[in-house]
């Protein structure tokens, strides 16, 4: 153990492996904020101001653990803020392991689908990287800071306060930096994803099955609602969807579907977020369904009347 905490590059080597963790966590939620905190929510460990308020706050906090960390900024400090918040992490995921052992986490938000037990392993490895980075004594290196010792010496000794919040505004920065690429890469991944004639391939498992095969022999599209119970974004769009649903109630069938009552079935068709609506216009030999559009997390009653209206148009 001396030896790992002694090392010149294997404490560097877990910044980046623990600020990578960070950021790549940081960046689903952020795109997704609705979304993650409707999940936070829906575990029903905390009341639901507070959820609402960790699950706002939570991305946020996690980006500037992954800049500071990458960057080495204050990494000793950032490593011990991350104690806490992994520590959340693990009582999350413990809660819902016992809850509902088959969910999935939200970990990575869309990114990518995580059940609670690989999320705790995940967990377990970031605490130990964490501790290493803040019991290790050695100098700093390949950091921020180090770089500009090197430059000037002399800086970090006599106007410490100047050099310790300089350092804390390269962190922000960065922070800016990643947020603002991300919306841009997810921007140009909608364009590209709007442009693609191919539909999304979905399994729909029974019941719900027989309900979506029946209206599609019929040349209706199936509009299918995954909600949670107390989920905040979830009752934000429940109104959004019904009064589009009895709009639309001649052309497309309106399916609801309670995550916290059909939670395997949901966990089959890939949701790893509520609410999610899947618009399905085709039924597949293979048993599977093609979902002409999806909409994760926040759902605004224009771009579902699009999809609607562009299910419909596809079905005739």
């Amino acid at each position: 153990m001396k030896t790992v905490l002694n090392s010149r590059w294997l404490i560097p080597a877990f910044r980046l492996v623990l600020g990578g963790i960070f950021l790549a966590a940081s960046i689903s939620k952020i795109l997704d904020r609705s979304g993650f905190v409707s999940t936070v929510v829906g575990y029903g460990l905390l009341p639901r101001s507070l959820a609402e308020a960790y699950g706002w706050t939570m991305p946020w906090v996690e980006l500037y653990l992954g800049c500071s960390l990458v960057l080495g900024i204050l990494p000793r400090f950032s490593a011990a803020v991350s104690l806490p918040v992994i520590v959340s992490f693990v009582v999350a995921s413990s809660y819902a392991l016992v809850k509902a052992p088959g969910s999935v986490c939200g970990c990575f938000g869309n990114f990518i689908v995580l059940s609670h037990p690989v999320s705790l392993t995940i967990d377990g490895v970031m605490l130990l990287l964490s501790a290493a980075i803040l019991l290790s004594r050695r100098p700093e290196f390949f950091t921020a800071g180090q770089v500009v010792d090197r430059v000037n010496p002399r800086y970090h000794r006599e106007v410490k306060a100047f050099f310790y919040s300089s350092l804390m505004v390269v962190a922000v920065l960065a922070m800016g930096v990643v947020a603002l690429a991300s919306y841009g890469g997810q921007k140009l991944s909608a364009q590209a994803m709007a442009s693609s004639v191919k539909p999304i391939t979905v399994k729909i498992p029974a019941p719900f099955s027989e309900t979506v095969s029946a209206s599609l022999n019929l040349r209706k599209p199936v509009m299918v609602f995954i909600y949670f119970q107390g989920c905040s974004a979830c009752e934000d769009a429940t109104p959004i969807v019904r009064q589009l649903a009895d709009e639309y109630a001649a052309s497309v069938t309106y399916l609801p579907i309670d995550y916290e009552k059909y939670t395997q079935q949901v966990l089959e068709m890939s949701v790893s977020a509520t609410p999610t609506v899947y618009m399905v216009t085709r039924d597949n030999a293979d048993g599977t369904f093609d979902v002409a559009q999806s909409i994760v997390g926040s759902v605004e009653m224009d771009s579902l009347r699009t999809a609607l209206q562009k299910a419909v148009a596809s079905a005739r």
